[in-house]
C-alpha cells in the first residue's frame, strides 16, 4: 500500500490509509463522509459511532472497519490491526504477553461472562459551538443559587482543559442540542472570550422524557470522593496543607487512615483530617500538633472516636491556657474518661462551635480536679 500522503506503516495489503491534507479523499472513502463544516471538519460512522475528522488525521480502513487517529497515534493503531489479522497467532504464552498484548486480550475476552447487548446508540463525540447549546429547564438544575455561582464563578476563573470532561448532549430533532450533563462548565465557558467550543458526546433520545431520565440516572450515579481519598490525593499533589497535617499526625504517632468506616478503624488510625485543618486555622499549628500528641499519649490503644471534636476542644484548652498548662497533670486528665465517654459529653449539642466550648470546659474541670499523686490506677 502507498500514499504520498500516507503516514501510517503497514504490512497489510487489506489496510488503507489516507492522511486528511490537501491530497483528494481516496474513492473508497467518498460515500461515508459526511457534509464538510465550515471548520473543516466531517464525520466518518466507525464502530464508536460517528467520529469528527479534523485535518491532520489519519483515516484507516480495514476489513469494512475505519478507525481516525492523530498521525501520532497512527502507526500503534497499524501494529494493532496487524496483529489482529495474524491468523499464525494462535496461542499466547506467559512470556509473549507483552508482545502480543492486542492478541492476549482478544483471548481474555473470550472467557469473559456474556451481558446482555449495551443500551442505547453510540454517541458521536464532536466539538460544539457554545452558541449551539441549550439547556432544558423542565428538569435541568436551576444555576439560580449561591453554591452554583460559586461553582461557575471558580470554573471561569480557573478554565482548565485537562478537567473539562465531555458535556453529554441530546440532539433533538431539527439538530437542537440540549445539555444533559455538564451545564456548570458550558455558563462558565460562555463567561469567557478565548473559548468558542466545547467537547461533546451527542446522543439522540425518544423523548424529553427519557432525557430527564438520563439527566437524573447521571447525577445520581456518581459517586462523591470521600474525604481521605481527597487527603490522600492532596498529599500525592504536594499540596502544602495536606503534607502540614500528615506531618502532625506522623510526629503524634499516629497514621491517617484509608477508609472513613468507623467499623473498619484501628487505634491510632485517623481520619479528622478536616477536624486538624479546622484546629489549625482557628487555633494554630503548634496548639493543633500538641493536642494531638496529648490524644497519641493517652489513648493510643483506643479507637480515635470523637477524634475531631476532642482535638478541637482541647487545642482550644491549650490555646487559651498558653505555657501554663502541665502536660503530664492534662494527661491524666483525660484518662479519667475513655475516648467515647468524652464524646458523650456533646451529646444533645448540635452546634460544631457549641460543641467544642462544651469539650473544653469539660477538659477544663478535669484539668482542675486533677492532682499530681491521684492517677486513676485504670488507666496507669
Amino acid at each position: 500500500m502507498s500514499h504520498r500522503n500516507q503516514s501510517i506503516r503497514t504490512h497489510n495489503d487489506g489496510t488503507r490509509a489516507w492522511k486528511y491534507d490537501d491530497s483528494p479523499m481516496p474513492t473508497w472513502l467518498e460515500n461515508l463522509a459526511g457534509d464538510l463544516q465550515p471548520n473543516g471538519t466531517f464525520s466518518l460512522p466507525t464502530d464508536a459511532g460517528l467520529v469528527r475528522v479534523h485535518p491532520g488525521n489519519i483515516v484507516v480502513e480495514c476489513g469494512g472497519n475505519i478507525w481516525v487517529r492523530s498521525s501520532e497515534d497512527a502507526d500503534a493503531l497499524a501494529e494493532s490491526i496487524e496483529l489482529e489479522m495474524d491468523s499464525t497467532i494462535m496461542t499466547i504464552g506467559p512470556g509473549k504477553m507483552h508482545q502480543f498484548g492486542t492478541k492476549a486480550r482478544r483471548l481474555a475476552a473470550n472467557d469473559r461472562r456474556k451481558y446482555p447487548s449495551p443500551v442505547g446508540t453510540r454517541p458521536s463525540i464532536e466539538w460544539i459551538h457554545l452558541n449551539r447549546l441549550s439547556v432544558d429547564a423542565a428538569y435541568q438544575r436551576s444555576t439560580d443559587n449561591d453554591a452554583s455561582r460559586r461553582l461557575i464563578s471558580s470554573i471561569t476563573a480557573k478554565f482548565d482543559w485537562r478537567l473539562c470532561m465531555p458535556l453529554v448532549v441530546s440532539r433533538r430533532a431539527e439538530d437542537e442540542l440540549v445539555i444533559i450533563d455538564g451545564q456548570h462548565r458550558w455558563l462558565a465557558a460562555c463567561n469567557r472570550d478565548d473559548i468558542d467550543s466545547l467537547p461533546c458526546c451527542l446522543f439522540r433520545y425518544k423523548n424529553m422524557q427519557e432525557e430527564a431520565r438520563m439527566f437524573i440516572v447521571a447525577n445520581r450515579a456518581r459517586k462523591p470522593i470521600s474525604r481521605l481519598d481527597d487527603f490522600y490525593a492532596a498529599v500525592a499533589a504536594g499540596d502544602e496543607d495536606a503534607l502540614e497535617i500528615q506531618q502532625l499526625v506522623t510526629d503524634a504517632g499516629f497514621r491517617v487512615a484509608r477508609q472513613v468506616s468507623q467499623t473498619a478503624l484501628a487505634p491510632g488510625e485517623v481520619v479528622f483530617t478536616s477536624g486538624i485543618a479546622s484546629a489549625i486555622r482557628k487555633f494554630g499549628a503548634k496548639n493543633t500538633a500538641a493536642g494531638l500528641k496529648h490524644l497519641s499519649a493517652v489513648f493510643s490503644d483506643q479507637k480515635l472516636l470523637h477524634g475531631g471534636a476532642i482535638l478541637g476542644a482541647l487545642a482550644m484548652f491549650l490555646s487559651n491556657a498558653g505555657s501554663e498548662v502541665d502536660s503530664d497533670r492534662l494527661n491524666r486528665a483525660l484518662r479519667s474518661k475513655r475516648i467515647e465517654e468524652w464524646g458523650l459529653v456533646t451529646t444533645g449539642v448540635k452546634s460544631g462551635g457549641s460543641r467544642l466550648a462544651v469539650l473544653r470546659t469539660a477538659i477544663a474541670a478535669a484539668y482542675e480536679q486533677s492532682r499530681e499523686a491521684t492517677a486513676d490506677p485504670r488507666h496507669s
